[in-house]
């Protein structure tokens, strides 16, 4: 049976690649949230128009449901690339 090495400096290569993946994509998911904070907070009545005439679902739904799904991609893109390279 053989037991991992104790050497730190691989460790913490695999750190510093962990954090170059994971900066970028947290990122791009600030950025799609201070948009729609950001609309919310100077057009909220962009957010307010419904998607389709006449229906009940408003952008604001959309946009909020967009960065959740965003959020759930995000993560699964970066522990496939961060479990790749480990």
């Amino acid at each position: 049976m053989s037991y991992p090495s104790h050497d730190p400096k691989p460790a913490k290569a695999v750190a510093v690649s962990n954090v170059n993946i994971g900066l970028p994509l947290t990122f791009v998911l600030m950025a799609v949230y201070a948009g729609f904070i950001g609309l919310g907070t100077f057009a909220p009545a962009v957010l307010a128009r419904p998607i389709f005439a006449g229906g009940t679902a408003t952008w604001a739904f959309a946009y909020g449901l967009f960065v959740i799904v965003l959020g759930v991609v995000l993560s699964g893109v970066y522990v496939l690339i961060a479990n790749r390279r480990s």
